[in-house]
């Protein structure tokens, strides 16, 4: 109350700039209303995407220069035949100078991926959950098996150089949000069908 009648003292006694102080909050606040009603705000969508082909590889992983710099396709166990047939087939579909590289358990391809500079060259690892007691089991009736990829974006090699060099999957929202959807492109943008390619030839 002591700061308040202090105030209301120190206003009463300079009146030209209590006018003044009231006549430009009423000027600023008529203004932001006038600009207001004049702005056309724009609204964004409905957008209609096209349907997206699921059989096509991306060209990071079919290029020719993907030979020298081969990309590796894990799988998990390797001790079964079938499954190492199955990746087998996977790697023609996808790129033939792919590396195939089997890991008898998830632990052990984990701590592969951690050294150094292997995580950018594993596309996926393949792991199916079944406990094969011999290499030449079949596969069961109701097979599970799940795809585990690396964070590291492999299209920054070859598509576009200026991308995030990861899926900033450590941001719950984009850095710098913006009006609208995040991205207006048909495939979702980057990091696009990467993560679906697997998909198909492995079912």
């Amino acid at each position: 109350m002591v700061l308040l009648w202090k105030n209301f003292i120190l206003k009463r006694r300079r009146c030209i700039a209590l006018v003044v102080e009231t006549v430009l909050t009423f000027l600023f606040s008529a203004a932001l209303l006038a600009v207001r009603s004049v702005i056309v705000i724009k609204k964004n969508g409905p957008f209609d995407f096209a349907a997206q082909p699921v059989d096509e590889v991306p060209f990071y992983v079919t290029a020719s220069l993907a030979s020298a710099f081969p990309l590796e396709l894990a799988y998990v166990p390797s001790r079964s035949t079938v499954v190492q047939g199955i990746v087998e087939r996977v790697k023609m579909d996808l790129n033939p100078q792919m590396k195939v590289l089997g890991f008898s358990t998830e632990e052990e391809f984990e701590d592969y991926v951690k050294e150094v500079n292997n995580s950018e060259k594993v596309l996926a690892a393949i792991v199916f959950d079944h406990d094969f007691k011999n290499s030449n089991d079949p596969l069961p009736l109701k097979v599970k098996y799940y795809l585990r990829f690396s964070n590291e974006k492999k299209s920054n090699m070859l598509e576009n150089i200026y991308e995030e060099a990861s899926w900033l999957t450590d941001f719950l929202f984009p850095p710098i949000p913006s009006v609208g959807p995040r991205n207006e492109d048909e495939d979702g943008g980057s990091p696009g069908k990467q993560i679906f390619i697997l998909n198909i030839p492995v079912i």
